[in-house]
């Protein structure tokens, strides 16, 4: 994937890229893939197709009726990128290709799933290795469509929102989700705005 081109994301509006806006404070606990442990930053992600960056953000198939604020957002981006679809990168950070997709189905009794810690740390070492330069974006594979590309990246990225549609009115897409990836939309989102 090249960084360079359009992905999609889901956010409550696309304002949310701009920087500044209060709206990249870190987690305290990471909720996500490559969220940092230490919560001094937020990251935000997108895929280079409206399926997979659906699929991502419902991973369970179900897009539930208070996702109607949700729009789908189309960027386009800085044009480098840390590639952990390429073997080179995986060998140079001592990974294997877990790092794109792997997840523990059952996690360990009291104990964060170490596949995830490790993406999670990689994203606080990649924050401070471009220090004091934004660190590049991070593409990785999507668990659910191995052709598409996912990726991970922060506020100083220079990610600009080129066109946005609330999804709720991408019908085309909602239809897609519904008979060929088996998604439970609201019902009156296929009705008609």
């Amino acid at each position: 994937m090249d960084a360079s081109r359009s992905c999609f994301t889901g956010w409550p509006h696309p304002s949310h890229l701009a920087r500044g806006n209060g709206r990249w404070a870190g987690f305290p606990i990471p909720r996500h893939r490559f969220d940092p442990p230490s919560g001094r930053f937020r990251v935000r992600y997108a895929a280079n197709d409206p399926v997979a960056a659906v699929r991502e953000r419902f991973p369970a198939r179900r897009i539930p009726a208070t996702a109607a604020s949700l729009h789908l957002v189309q960027i386009t981006g800085p044009p480098r990128a840390l590639h952990l679809t390429h073997q080179a990168t995986l060998d140079a950070l001592g990974v294997d290709d877990r790092i794109n997709t792997g997840r523990l189905d059952t996690p360990l009794p009291r104990d964060r799933d170490p596949m995830l810690a490790v993406c999670q740390h990689l994203a606080d070492a990649l924050h401070d290795w471009w220090a004091p330069a934004p660190a590049p974006p991070i593409v990785y594979r999507t668990r659910h469509l191995p052709a598409a590309r996912c990726m991970a990246f922060t506020e100083g990225c220079s990610w600009r929102a080129t066109r946005s549609r609330p999804l709720r009115t991408a019908t085309t897409l909602l239809v897609e989700l519904v008979t060929r990836h088996g998604f439970d939309i609201p019902d009156s989102w296929l009705s008609g705005p």
